[in-house]
């Protein structure tokens, strides 16, 4: 589940969307890369992998992971977890 605290139509500025993202153990946020948007994931609560073309970091709750544009990137979550995704567009 996704909520958008706040889109790229409200923010008059690069900021694509900031979100809040729940993932229930054992689910996954396929791999994909943005072409011309970096986003940065802060792990509120819980524990997940974030495979960065192809490399994987296991996060937890405080932990801030950096996408740039044309990254591979992929959510699998280890526990339920809740996670800020803050992206911005790049022009």
């Amino acid at each position: 589940m996704k909520r958008v605290l706040l889109s790229a139509q409200e923010s008059g500025c690069g900021i694509t969307q900031i979100a809040i993202t729940d993932l229930k153990a054992g689910e996954v946020a396929e791999a994909h890369a943005h072409a011309d948007m970096q986003e940065g994931f802060y792990v509120l609560s819980g524990e997940l992998d974030i495979v960065l073309d192809g490399v994987t970091e296991h996060c937890q709750a405080e932990d801030f992971v950096y996408v740039k544009c044309g990254t591979s990137h992929e959510l699998r979550a280890v526990t339920d977890v809740r996670v800020m995704t803050i992206g911005c567009e790049v022009k």
